[in-house]
């Protein structure tokens, strides 16, 4: 099994995993100070699903006066102008008039709102300065475009991100996110309560967060010390953590229906996040006789004991072996408990050393003067300024008029003759398609790669493609690449029908795959936001780098070069950014060495979608 895919959950695992999930989002919903929710590994075929319960909690039950949700979503592509402004058409008296609104982030309307984020690590750059300005500030205040506004942010972020993707995220972005929680192998329930039912009290403590006055709760003597004790600023983490924790035992009270916070509730937001510390054992439960009831009926967050007759002889995890010995080392001992690596709210504790540079600042673009025409040519206007002229229509414009100006024995050019080109807007996004055709034989192929076609129709990419073992190439250990402006070209479509050659070198193809992007990534004027690369391929490459690099074939054989070439270069191309680079592979379903998809996918830190259903994969074996 890959790292990449989902353990395997025993049933009792994932409805308390359900559970927690379900706690901590009511928690986010009651508390307002915990408007960040960070799911670490959830899967995005379930994200949706947690979204609607999350809308259903922020909106309260359903009937007339159910509160509307405005929910916005963040990906890899959203800009500034997608975050604070809106454009309003209106009819005026001249005709159309167009006006500037504040955006979906501005919360221009009352009610709940709801930000979505997919992805944490790939979200624009512009999305991640949004959520540092807006999660958990008291008040905001935004100037762009000649728009300013002052308010209150009140909307809930739920955020998902990889716990290995954490190294590749500011800290700045990951402290804005008080409630954490590692959701993999989460498996919702099907019907209306897909995390479980919701208790009554609870809906109470929903109702009561909704309404301008709620009694307020005072802390324990106990609670500010229990806080300490688990969270401190001696790990250098600041002052966020422990807020956080008292933040999430304040809304555990709520929903207990307590009239203080105490320590057992500080107990438990550490057991809901997972929360566990590398000086100190994990949070254990206190001696109880039994599951408490609260005097609502509803159960009590407190979970039931876990005692551990260990306790009391297991030297603590967290004290430094300072003599050596032979069943310890010197240093600081792993935390007990059978604790699984990704089970922590703080994954960036134990990640690589951060990115160099300042990930929250746009990156420069390369430009080739103060004001560089972008875009291909598509027609002529008068000209606004003396920027990008077009000089044949404008000597054009000026002979028009020569016979009846002041001097005729030369061509006066008047400041009205004066025209600028017209330039189509340069693709920001790009379809880069590495089409193996040695692995395509009787297999249509055009199902598979409709859907990432249709969307660089509608993103209107550029496209780029690289033919892998084509019928008629110059050279057949050569790969062959064309780049296109949409994929409506020509070329596109001849390349989707070219029929399968002799040899494979696919080294070689992901290697033109690898220059293309990198220019991109380094020289694109308008700057790429999203990239996407769709390998089409069985991963059988049977020619080396080096014999493509030369152009001629050798007659000794190669054996598994050309494969461990092919990853190798794959590897090269995981490195990129991968903030705005996704990458897939169309899997034939060949056999044998199924298994050389996956290694790709692996090598390209992306997924496999499957090309062709099982049944036509095993008949064209």
């Amino acid at each position: 099994m890959s790292a990449s895919e989902p353990r395997a959950v025993p049933a009792a695992d994932a409805g308390e995993l359900s559970r927690r999930l379900l706690t901590a989002l009511v928690c986010a919903a009651v508390e307002p100070k915990l408007s960040g929710v960070l799911l670490f590994d959830l899967p995005d075929a379930h994200l949706s699903t947690v979204a609607e319960v999350f809308d259903g909690l922020l909106a309260g039950p359903a009937g007339p006066h159910a509160m509307s949700v405005t929910r916005t979503t963040l990906t890899a592509a959203t800009m500034d102008e997608d975050l604070w402004l809106r454009p309003r058409v209106s009819r005026g008296p001249l005709g159309i008039d167009f006006a500037l609104d504040p955006g979906p982030l501005t919360e221009p309307v009352p009610g709940p709102s709801m930000v979505v984020v997919p992805d944490l690590a790939r979200l624009s750059v512009p999305g991640k300065r949004a959520a540092v300005q807006l999660l958990g500030a008291d008040a905001a205040t935004v100037e762009h475009a000649g728009l300013q506004r002052r308010w209150r942010p009140t909307a809930r972020w739920l955020a998902v991100c990889r716990t290995e993707d954490t190294e590749r995220i500011s800290p700045h972005l990951l402290d804005r996110f008080p409630v954490r929680l590692t959701v993999q192998g989460l498996r919702p329930r099907p019907g209306d309560a897909p995390l479980g039912p919701l208790p009554d009290a609870w809906a109470t403590a929903l109702d009561r967060a909704r309404s301008t006055t709620r009694p307020p709760l005072h802390p324990d003597e106990g609670f500010a010390p229990r806080v300490l004790e688990l969270l401190d600023d001696q790990d250098g983490a600041g002052q966020r953590r422990p807020l956080a924790l008292a933040r999430i035992a304040r809304a555990l009270a709520r929903l207990d229906g307590a009239e203080r916070i105490t320590a057992d509730h500080v107990d438990a937001a550490a057991r809901l996040i997972g929360l566990r510390s590398a000086r100190r054992p994990p949070v254990l439960p206190a001696p109880d006789s039994g599951p408490a009831e609260t005097t609502r009926g509803a159960p009590r967050i407190l979970p039931p004991p876990e005692p551990r007759p260990d306790a009391e002889q297991r030297p603590s995890p967290g004290t430094p072996v300072r003599e050596p010995g032979p069943a310890e080392r010197i240093g600081s001992g792993p935390a007990a408990g059978p604790w699984p690596a990704a089970a922590t709210p703080y994954p960036e504790d134990t990640a690589g050393p951060p990115a160099e540079g300042t990930s929250l600042r746009t990156p420069a673009r390369h430009t080739a003067g103060p004001r560089a025409a972008r875009g291909p040519v598509v027609g002529v206007r008068p000209a606004q300024d003396l920027w990008d002229l077009a000089p044949v229509r404008t000597a054009m414009e000026a002979a028009k008029y020569r016979a009846i100006r002041e001097r005729r024995d030369r061509l006066v050019i008047l400041p009205r003759d004066l025209r600028g080109y017209v330039r189509a807007p340069e693709p920001v996004r790009m379809l880069t398609l590495v089409l193996d055709h040695t692995c395509r034989e009787d297999w249509d192929w055009h199902q598979a790669l409709d859907p990432f076609l249709q969307w660089a129709y509608v993103t209107r990419a550029s496209v780029h493609v690289v033919e892998v073992g084509g019928r008629g190439a110059p050279n057949e250990v050569r790969a062959e690449s064309f780049a296109a402006l949409s994929t409506r070209s020509p070329r596109i479509a001849a390349a989707l029908d070219r029929r399968p050659g002799r040899a494979t070198p696919l080294a070689h193809g992901l290697n033109l795959a690898e220059q293309t992007l990198r220019r991109a990534f380094q020289h694109h004027r308008a700057g790429l936001v999203e990239a996407l690369l769709v390998l089409v391929t069985d991963g059988r490459g049977n020619v080396p780098l080096a014999v493509s690099h030369r152009g001629r074939a050798d007659r000794g054989a190669v054996g598994r070069t050309g494969i461990e070439d092919a990853l190798a270069a794959a590897v090269r191309i995981s490195g990129m950014d991968r903030t705005r680079l996704h990458s897939v592979v169309v899997d034939p379903g060949r056999q044998p060495y199924a298994e050389l998809p996956q290694l790709l996918a692996e090598a390209l830190d992306g997924r496999v979608v499957e090309g062709r259903p099982t049944q036509a994969a095993a008949r064209g074996q």
